[in-house]
């Protein structure tokens, strides 16, 4: 099987420190490209697993004021309130207006349309709820078939009954906008390293043994060494995830992969064919 077509090239050098330094020859632009948003992709792996498994997400943060109205009196008012089949049953009727907001259930469609006029409502209607924040689009959250109160006893338990309905029925947007912020960051993150070691590498054209003679060779250098360094962050945010650690992880091991890379080169073809020739002659 040839090994010298893309990606097969940039596979066989990035494992060892001396196939690093000699395939920095091997990737155009457009490659280099496709590798970095490759190495970028690897990252990603441990961050989309980790999102999946999310199982509820705090609003309080989205919608402050409107969950600032529940309270203990919230709680007592639903006490008799049953759900079945996504509905509202044994209904309670209440509205409770306070100096922010309105919270109430169980209204007509006068009484609500007069709540959600204020600039922050709570609304438990027949179908589910509706919650008005100012500032915010209204959001309306549908009853799934197991919804139940019966087991909450005070506005902690209520407040997380209500994230768990509007995650269930907003995950793929959440996990969506998590995951495309965590790629910007990781991204920047990545072409930071990249285009910042790429310069001081190039800087080493200037020694008298450097064989490194152009900015695209560094970058490959670069993007061939981040290969390994991706992988081992990679596995730690498998084995624990922290995005900070996975990146801290990613930056620690280029610079020791980089060390080895000098420590095996000294960044020169003819240190490296030296080597080479030194190591045939003892076999």
């Amino acid at each position: 099987m040839k090994t010298d077509i893309f990606p097969l090239n940039y596979f066989t050098s990035i494992f060892r420190p001396t196939n690093m330094f000699t395939g920095r020859h091997q990737l155009n632009w457009f490659q280099i490209i496709i590798v970095f948003l490759f190495l970028n992709g690897l990252i990603l792996i441990p961050v989309s697993l980790n999102f999946a498994k999310m199982d509820t997400f705090q609003i309080d943060d989205t919608y402050p004021f409107a969950f600032e109205l529940i309270d203990d009196t919230t709680v007592n008012s639903l006490e008799s309130a049953t759900f079945s089949e996504g509905e509202m049953e044994h209904a309670p009727t209440f509205y409770h207006e306070k100096a922010t907001g309105v919270i109430g259930g169980n209204l007509s469609e006068e009484e609500a349309e007069e709540a959600l006029e204020k600039e922050n409502a709570v609304l438990f209607q027949v179908e589910g709820i509706t919650i008005k924040e100012a500032g915010e689009p209204i959001a309306t959250i549908k009853y799934t078939a197991d919804f139940d109160l019966s087991g909450v006893t005070d506005e902690k338990e209520l407040k997380a009954a209500i994230s768990n309905q509007w995650f269930t029925q907003n995950k793929a947007i959440v996990v969506g906008g998590l995951l495309f912020a965590v790629f910007n960051i990781t991204f920047a993150s990545l072409l930071f390293f990249v285009i910042g070691a790429s310069f001081f590498i190039y800087l080493t054209k200037r020694g008298q043994t450097s064989s490194i003679r152009t900015y695209k060779e560094s970058v490959n250098l670069i993007v061939n060494t981040l290969g390994l360094a991706t992988l081992i962050a990679m596995i730690v945010g498998l084995l624990g995830f922290d995005i900070i650690v996975i990146i801290m992880t990613q930056s620690t091991a280029l610079i020791f992969v980089l060390l080895a890379v000098f420590y095996q080169t000294h960044f020169s073809e003819e240190y490296v064919a030296r080597k080479q020739q030194q190591k045939t002659q003892n076999q």
